[in-house]
C-alpha cells in the first residue's frame, strides 16, 4: 500500500541521467540537479518515478512523504541518507546528510516510504 502524499514538486534540469526514486543534490549548473552519490551530499529531494535523461526537466519532490529506492534494509524510524547509487540507508556517522526519517520497515531495493526532513 503506498502512503504517499507528495508535497511540494519542483522542476529543474538533470546534470546527468537520473533514475526514477533516487535522490538528487546540486548539479553544475543553474537550477540543475545531479543523482546523489554520497552520504556527505547536501540533499535536496527524490526524483519522480521517471527520472529525467541528461541535460532533460526532471520533477524532484522535496517535501511531503514519498517512495524512494531503498539501498539497504532498515526500518521505521531510520533517519536516511544516500549511497554511492542515490539510494536511501541509514545515517550512521554525524558528517552524514539527512533527507528525512522512514516510515515503514523495508528490505533492499523495495521502495521506502519516506518523511523528507532534509538537514
Amino acid at each position: 500500500m503506498s502512503i504517499r502524499n507528495d508535497g511540494l514538486i519542483k522542476t529543474f534540469v538533470a546534470d546527468g541521467v537520473l533514475q526514477g526514486r533516487r535522490l538528487v543534490t546540486f548539479g553544475t549548473g543553474r537550477m540543475t540537479m545531479r543523482q546523489a552519490n554520497a552520504a556527505t551530499d547536501a540533499l535536496i529531494g527524490v526524483t519522480n518515478q521517471i527520472g529525467s535523461e541528461n541535460h532533460g526537466r526532471v520533477d524532484v519532490i522535496v517535501s511531503g512523504i514519498t517512495e524512494v529506492s531503498a539501498g539497504a534494509s532498515f526500518t521505521k524510524g531510520t533517519v536516511l541518507t544516500s549511497n554511492s547509487e542515490g539510494k536511501v540507508v541509514a545515517a550512521t556517522d554525524p558528517t552524514h546528510r539527512i533527507i528525512g526519517i522512514a516510515l515503514e520497515d523495508v528490505e533492499t531495493d523495495d521502495y521506502a516510504a519516506v518523511l523528507l526532513a532534509q538537514g
